[in-house]
């Protein structure tokens, strides 16, 4: 019974709160309205007043009687103000003086040089009064204010009639919906009771049938879809159990890592496969962090759990084995079951292995080809320059050409192996006298060093050996030798030292363009060029560098930059000596 007061009591409440509220509304936005048209009818006035007025002299008895005869045409209240404030003359009160700057129109036409309002209690004359203040101004100097007021009770009449109509209008409108929600309230709860038993078995036991059994004409059509529900729900549910039934066996054959983890950090469901990424058996119902090992892994667990949201990341693990593992983490509202995560796991192994062999095999191919095919062209050019008619030196041309393209079937061959990565490739490690190397480097350049003047001298004790991998050493070597070539100016030096302790230090100095602060950050990015125009016109792809890094930390060094623009720069390699 006392639910049946309440359907009807709390609507009534709230009809009556939005009764009330949509009055006041209306009355306040009508005032409101009203007072802008009689601001903006008082302002016009004002302007209409200023325009008679001398404004050199505001105080003259020819401006008084203007504005004696405007009040009374407009029958307004108008005082005249100084530049400062002080009443001059008030068509009402013609004797009063004193200031009123601080009277909130004054104050808005003296601080912002604008038209300034309010509804305010005059104290003089005994009444609410509407005030405009706007400013008088002679050239870009204002010279004075002029306040124009009219009594609110002028057109409080229209707002009464305004409010008595509105409320008229609103009463009988509430009156109506409230009517509508009776009865609409009526309707519904006839059928309740009947309906009610039966949803709350459909609910207990959605497996069984349940029926209304009852005919009533004007509730049939209820009460046949309530059983054509019941139907429906019990088909439902039994569709529901074979798709669970599905879904498990799905879970279980994918071959991507999928689990299920509640808030308190438990396995609510893994699949094999990530049991088998994991290396662990039984997971389900352990804490993550008991099964995962990998402190990544756990940070994106707990980043979810914190911020309730979703992330996707590829991470590169080591425990309990080296691999990349792209991870998608979903935060799942659960009020049922409670919050849960969901997360995929897709082991990207094997496709980043071969995407990095194919990016190296790429990028690497036409800058490593690029030295010896430019010497091979030299000497051609040279050759076909008339060299050829020299027997000797044709044949010695002849024979650094055929060592070039001995070289070029090296590289090509070295190319292919570092398509690999550096963990498949033979320790190819070789002892190399630093000294003569380091020469057969820079013999290779001799015609580029010609054309260009550069001389190129080598510090560093002689008979010094060092066990490297040449596969990686030697375009280390080449790479920074052609560099300071390439940016080095005519008739140059280039020095090469190394000095040789518990690891090889080479250093490679040019006297170039040099380089600012923000290139040597970028320096040994891939295709990342200094000078783009010296580099195009040079042949240069960007790669050398980038290569001098990757190889360098391939050999377990490092590789580092000191240079200033306009003086050149300094490269420093050093490699442990094992």
């Amino acid at each position: 019974m006392k639910r049946k007061h309440l359907d009807y009591l709390v609507p009534l409440l709230l009809i009556c709160l939005l009764f009330f509220g949509s009055w006041k509304l209306a009355n306040h936005f009508y005032t409101k309205e009203l007072l802008e048209q009689q601001e903006e009818f008082l302002t016009s006035n004002g302007e209409l007043m200023i325009h008679r007025l001398n404004l050199d002299e505001l105080n003259s008895e020819d401006n008084k009687q203007a504005i004696e005869r405007f009040s009374k045409e407009a029958n307004d209240r108008i005082t005249l103000l100084d530049a400062n404030g002080m009443i001059i003359f008030d068509s009402s009160e013609p004797h009063l003086s004193g200031s009123r700057e601080n009277r909130p129109e004054v104050k808005t036409a003296l601080n912002s040089n604008d038209v300034g309002s309010s509804v305010r209690y005059s104290t003089t004359l005994k009444t609410e009064l509407l005030y405009t203040a706007q400013p008088i101004r002679s050239g870009d100097k204002t010279v004075g204010i002029l306040r124009v007021a009219k009594r609110t009770s002028a057109f409080q009449p229209k707002t009464r009639n305004f409010q008595r109509s509105m409320f008229i209008v609103l009463l009988l409108f509430y009156a109506f919906i409230y009517l509508i929600i009776c009865y609409l309230t009526y309707q519904r709860n006839r059928p309740i009771e009947t309906v009610l038993p039966v949803l709350q078995r459909m609910l207990k036991e959605p497996e069984k049938s349940n029926y209304v059994m009852q005919n009533s004409p004007q509730w049939q059509e209820l009460y046949l879809t309530v059983n054509q529900i019941g139907e429906q729900l019990n088909e439902t549910y039994a569709a529901y159990t074979s798709t669970e039934e599905q879904f498990s066996t799905l879970f279980h054959e994918l071959t991507i890592g999928v689990f299920i983890i509640d808030t308190e950090g438990r396995f609510v469901m893994i699949n094999p496969a990530m049991e088998e990424l994991l290396q662990i058996g039984g997971a389900s119902q352990h804490y993550y962090w008991q099964v995962i090992e990998d402190n990544k892994f756990i940070q994106l667990i707990q980043q979810v759990l914190v911020d309730k949201n979703q992330v996707h990341q590829e991470i590169s693990t080591k425990l309990p084995s080296s691999m990349n593992l792209d991870i998608r983490l979903r935060y799942i509202e659960n009020e049922l079951k409670g919050d849960q995560i969901m997360g995929t796991v897709y082991d990207l192994t094997h496709v980043r292995r071969l995407e990095k062999i194919q990016k190296d095999f790429v990028g690497n191919v036409s800058h490593e080809l690029k030295t010896p095919v430019t010497s091979l062209l030299g000497f051609t050019e040279t050759l076909l320059d008339g060299a050829k008619d020299d027997p000797e030196l044709t044949a010695e041309f002849l024979t650094i050409m055929q060592n070039d393209a001995k070289r070029l079937q090296r590289l090509i061959q070295d190319i292919i192996e570092l398509s690999k990565d550096s963990e498949d490739l033979a320790d190819d490690r070789q002892t190399i006298e630093l000294n003569y190397f380091l020469q057969q480097q820079i013999d290779l350049y001799q015609h580029l060093l010609k054309d260009k003047q550069i001389t190129v001298t080598i510090n560093g004790a002689e008979n010094c050996f060092y066990q490297t991998r040449l596969t990686f050493f030697q375009p280390i070597i080449k790479n920074l030798l052609e560099n300071a070539i390439q940016y080095s100016p005519e008739e140059s030096q280039i020095e090469l030292k190394y000095r040789l302790t518990d690891q090889l230090e080479i250093t490679v100095i040019d006297h170039g363009i040099g380089m600012s602060r923000e290139d040597q950050k970028r320096i040994f990015e891939r295709f990342y060029r200094v000078d783009k125009a010296r580099a195009r016109h040079s042949g240069g792809t960007g790669l050398g560098l980038a290569i001098v890094k990757e190889y360098s930390e391939i050999l377990g060094g490092t590789v580092e930059v000191e240079s200033h623009p306009q003086l050149g720069s300094t490269f420093t390699i050093k490699l442990p000596n094992k």
